[in-house]
């Protein structure tokens, strides 16, 4: 009996133990579900949520670019693009291999995966290979069961409309080294030209889809879409045919033309060659490529229009002229003899011309462009008033263009001097500045600036995005003076002495210009004496280069043409019939654009 009554006490106590147990264990579970579910319910829902969905961020299209009459020169082309969830990166590797029978992967391709996968940005997927070809597409749709993981997606990319022609004024866009805005990372932004100066209108505002996928990772449908805000479109006052003849003129010349409406100021054409190929850059160009550009030798990626530096040659003369007119209150019919040199010093200055041009006055001085004239004003010259009065005709400071990169160049003075070069000014390099040459450097967009303010009168400033029309100030000078500069300016054209009366218009229209021989080399009393070199006969680095600089039409000025050719001799040889037949047929097609 006692044996009875302890077994059954043991199985009651280990009933209860067994039964404390249970509600133990249930109570734990309760609670865990009753914190999990009910207190927190937000956090888990929505790392539930996370595992199901994924976010693909959509990028903006960018706002197209136009020229003045509306034509797109920069606008956007569909990219399809091949991305891989990112919880899947560790199988980019495998992917990629399976792949390369259907989709061609280069090595720039596999180096931009590895850039993607450092990354650090908010969206769901990577980006393994852009440019899909219509090829690639078709098959991958065939085989689209074997990636279930990877997404196809379509894009809008930067598309430059019209070769080289415009890659130095337009620019590029490319990726932002440091993007603090990791929702954006792979964002493309303006990296030079227009694209750069108005990026924050052109590049628009993102947007986003959400997908659904299942626990294994596999895209089932899209849930929801917010879609990207394009950027806003751009107006610039560049014209594409302008653009486009000033580059035909410009293919087998290193050099630049800009072309000036003095009226509006806006920019008409900004071309600078050799030029390159902006469409390389919007997927981002290889380190190759890159290189290739960096160290060719005329360098393609200089905009020589606005940064290449230059001596104005005897462009500069119109300076010195107005100045000697307005300052020095010259007496324009008095005449001096040229016989080829002049003595200054313990120097003797030559004119271009070796045997002299004879009995000059000033009018005769520019038309034939007669060194001597000039050195014998810079006799009574000081070169520090003489750069403050070239200032005003854009010598020496910026024009503050509306793109980035601009240079100033070099008005030289006595404090530039001393500053510079840790001497003082001596006055036989008067002579040399007073026909530009020596210290001054300048920008073609600056000489074609100096030529609009010449022909209106009023101190034009340039602009290559199209605003409204503005009121330009009168400049401090005398009406006297500059119609007799222009009146100059007619007679070298126009005149059978005048220095590119070979170039003159054939139409109704008159144009009004001054050539200029930019000399690169300093050439030696030995090679005086037994004859100067010509220029195919030296080096071509060692070469003049080609000045000239116009407007037309002459009694009311519509354009403005600035030609450099780097090493091609006089002024007249070859800028000027550039400038001729584009001028020609600007002023045929565009005369009265509004």
């Amino acid at each position: 009996m006692n044996k009875a009554v302890k077994k059954s006490k043991t199985l009651r106590r280990r009933a209860f133990i067994l039964g404390m147990s249970k509600s133990l264990i249930t109570g734990i579970v309760i609670s865990k579900l009753y914190y999990l579910q009910i207190l927190q319910k937000s956090k888990y829902g929505k790392l539930s949520e996370s595992n199901k969905t994924k976010i693909k961020i959509l990028y903006p299209e960018r706002g197209t670019i136009l020229d003045l009459y509306d034509k797109p020169i920069a606008s956007n082309q569909i990219d399809y693009q091949l991305n891989i969830l990112k919880e899947k990166k560790k199988f980019i590797g495998q992917t990629i291999q399976k792949l390369e029978s259907i989709i061609k992967f280069s090595k720039f391709d596999l180096d931009q995966v590895k850039l993607n996968l450092r990354d650090e940005n908010l969206s769901d997927f990577i980006t393994i290979k852009k440019n899909l070809t219509m090829d690639e597409l078709e098959l991958f749709e065939l085989m689209s069961n074997q990636f279930p993981y990877l997404l196809i997606t379509k894009e809008k990319v930067r598309h430059y409309n019209h070769d080289e022609n415009f890659s130095h004024v337009l620019g590029y866009v490319g990726y932002k080294k440091i993007n603090k805005n990791k929702k954006l990372a792979n964002l493309k932004i303006g990296i030079s030209g227009v694209e750069k100066n108005l990026d924050d209108q052109l590049v628009g505002t993102d947007g986003w889809v959400k997908l659904e996928a299942n626990s294994r990772g596999i895209i089932k449908k899209e849930i929801v879409r917010k879609n990207p805000i394009p950027g806003k479109n751009i107006k610039t006052n560049l014209i594409l045919d302008i653009q486009s003849k000033a580059m035909e003129e410009l293919k087998k010349v290193n050099g630049a033309a800009v072309i000036l409406d003095c009226q509006t100021g806006g920019v008409n054409c900004l071309a600078s060659s050799p030029s390159f190929n902006n469409n390389e850059f919007s997927n981002g160009v290889s380190n190759q490529k890159w290189n290739q550009l960096l160290n060719h030798e005329f360098n393609p990626l200089l905009n020589r229009s606005i940064a290449g530096l230059y001596s104005p040659g005897s462009t500069y003369k119109l300076i010195t002229a107005l100045f000697a007119i307005e300052k020095m209150k010259l007496n324009i019919h008095k005449e001096i003899n040229c016989t080829g040199s002049l003595q200054f010093g313990n120097r003797r200055f030559h004119c271009w011309k070796k045997e002299g041009h004879g009995k000059v006055n000033l009018l005769g001085a520019i038309q034939k462009s007669c060194d001597c004239y000039f050195y014998n004003l810079a006799k009574s010259i000081d070169i520090d008033d003489l750069s403050l009065f070239s200032k005003q005709f854009s010598y020496g400071i910026k024009s503050n263009i509306d793109i980035p990169n601009e240079l100033g160049g070099i008005m030289p003075n006595r404090s530039w001097k001393k500053l510079n070069r840790k001497e003082r000014w001596h006055r036989g390099e008067t002579l040399n500045t007073v026909i530009g040459q020596g210290y001054v450097l300048s920008t073609p967009l600056q000489i074609t600036l100096m030529t609009a303010r010449i022909a209106t009168g009023r101190k034009i400033f340039p602009s290559i995005l199209k605003v409204k029309n503005k009121e330009f100030q009168r400049m401090n000078l005398s009406d006297k003076a500059l119609n007799y500069i222009r009146k100059s300016m007619y007679s070298v054209v126009n005149d059978f002495d005048g220095t590119a009366f070979k170039s003159r218009l054939s139409s109704n229209y008159k144009m009004a210009g001054k050539t200029g021989t930019s000399q690169v080399r300093k050439i030696s009393m030995e090679e005086r004496e037994s004859g100067v070199l010509k220029n195919d006969e030296i080096d071509y680095k060692l070469r003049d280069h080609s000045v000239f600089t116009a407007y037309a039409p002459y009694n009311n000025p519509k354009f403005a043409v600035t030609i450099i050719a780097e090493h091609m001799g006089s002024g007249s040889k070859v800028a000027a019939p550039i400038a001729k037949r584009i001028l020609e047929f600007s002023l045929k097609n565009y005369l009265n654009y509004v």
